[in-house]
């Protein structure tokens, strides 16, 4: 950049900045060093192209991971392989998935049939160094990340080990990062702190094997169900373990697998640091029950200390109600920042008579303050009024499928804020009747893209008829 500014009098380097950004929205595919070089051109800075050093031409090849989007052809990429899924048979065709990442972002890479047979000579394992030449990049529906696949013409070749290059294990989120980021599909990683023995079930579709296995990355716990076919990665480990899993399903603070998962790493730590964090998951809170909200094969639990409001989710039924106490335990302080926990009932014990008073934090917003801005942003607020109108509900593609959504207007007096609400919310929306006044428990309170404040309710809102 110092050299195009000294060539070309007048040029500013705001004004030069401005011809880089140019070029980079009007080719996604290319880095930043590809647009100085572009721009060089342009600009007749490069007497020739022997000036440039063969290290920036191969620089300039290969775009970021990050950069990539949907529709683009003769794409170069090369990154760390962080786990090799398959090769699996779907129908007639046989498919290999590698996912890759860089310091900008991960992709997957889709080998299809032939290029399986071509592929295996390579031997490529995780952590390798890969390139991949002249692929094209599609969409996932599910998901919106792009995916790599590789055409007739395609070639996967390893790279030296690069040490700048991220460790295969950084493209994997702990179960609190993915907690704190919200439903969807992630890569994650977590010790082992317990594992059943494979039992058999019985199930519409004939007896299916199940194991189940307990995960902690130190501050968050959570239960992970493993079926049928899956059994097999899993039933032979033991805990002192840190596993790598892909694609694992987060939605209403539960882990699912999907039939895109796989153990994909296993780290050796030792029964020592088991034992460290059993003991940390050994302290526990005293907490006072605000709301209970039964879902399909869940029940989550609203719980305060006086302070935060606070979501327990457990999958087994409980004899609780509203205003009693109840000691949680397992809780770590980085765990009850993230107000969200994946509990089982051994974790929890009822006092009968409490020596302390927990007082339920003041949560009510009025519309007029949300409507006047005096509020922008919030989380679990309470707030009341009129349902005043609605609309229908409609089918909306999301990242994670087709999901029933709905618009609606909560008035008090002359003031009105439009709500949003999706799923079995939107459905609880669509049954109430206009002229209604409700009150509806832990919503968020966000902007929308003009600024305008408005109320998103969660799986965990609750709303009442008052």
């Amino acid at each position: 950049m110092n050299r195009i500014l000294k060539a070309v009098p007048g040029l500013t380097l705001e004004e030069l900045e401005a011809l880089i950004d140019e070029k980079v929205k009007a080719h996604p595919y290319l880095n930043k060093v590809g647009a100085i070089l572009l721009v060089a051109e342009e600009l007749n800075v490069l007497e020739s192209r022997e000036e440039v050093s063969e290290e920036v031409i191969e620089e300039l090849a290969y775009a970021r991971i990050g950069d990539l989007v949907p529709g683009l052809s003769s794409v170069y990429v090369r990154g760390v392989v962080y786990a090799v899924v398959g090769p699996r048979t779907a129908g007639e065709h046989r498919l290999l998935r590698l996912k890759i990442g860089d310091k900008s972002g991960v992709a997957e890479v889709y080998i299809w049939n032939e290029k399986i047979d071509e592929l295996s000579k390579l031997s490529i394992k995780t952590g390798d160094n890969i390139a991949v030449i002249n692929a094209y990049t599609k969409e996932r529906i599910e998901t919106g990340t792009v995916e790599i696949h590789l055409g007739r013409n395609s070639i996967v070749k390893k790279l030296p080990q690069d040490p700048a290059q991220p460790q295969p294990y950084s493209f994997y989120k702990t179960l609190t990062q993915a907690l704190e980021e919200g439903d969807g599909v992630y890569d994650i990683r977590a010790y082992l702190i317990s594992i059943s023995e494979e039992r058999k079930l019985a199930t519409r579709y004939g007896e299916a094997s199940i194991i189940e296995i307990t995960l902690s990355d130190g501050s968050s716990l959570a239960k992970l169900t493993i079926w049928r076919d899956m059994v097999d990665q899993f039933k032979n480990l033991s805990p002192g373990v840190e596993i790598f899993i892909t694609d694992v399903r987060l939605e209403d603070n539960r882990l699912h697998l999907t039939s895109r998962s796989s153990l994909s790493m296993i780290h050796e730590v030792g029964l020592e640091k088991i034992r460290e964090i059993k003991n940390k998951l050994s302290e526990k809170k005293i907490v006072r029950i605000i709301d209970l909200e039964a879902q399909q094969n869940y029940i989550i639990i609203t719980v305060t200390d006086g302070v935060k409001i606070i979501r327990l989710t457990c999958r087994e039924e409980l004899d609780l109600k509203p205003g009693e106490y109840i000691e949680v335990y397992g809780v770590i302080d980085e765990a009850w920042a993230s107000k969200r926990m994946m509990i089982d009932r051994e974790m929890l014990k009822k006092i009968e008579n409490p020596t302390v008073e927990i007082p339920i934090p003041s949560k009510l917003v009025t519309l007029r303050d949300i409507a006047e801005k005096k509020i922008l942003t919030g989380e679990d607020a309470v707030v009341e009024g009129i349902l005043y109108t609605k609309t229908n509900i409609v089918n909306v593609e999301t990242r994670y499928g087709i999901a029933e959504k709905i618009l609606f207007w909560l008035k008090d007096g002359e003031v009105a804020v439009q709500g949003v609400a999706w799923r079995s919310k939107a459905e609880e929306v669509s049954m109430i009747p206009e002229g209604t006044r409700i009150r509806i428990k832990w919503v968020n309170i966000k902007q929308n893209i003009f600024g305008e404040p408005e109320i998103h309710l969660s799986s965990y809102s609750k709303i009442e008829v008052i």
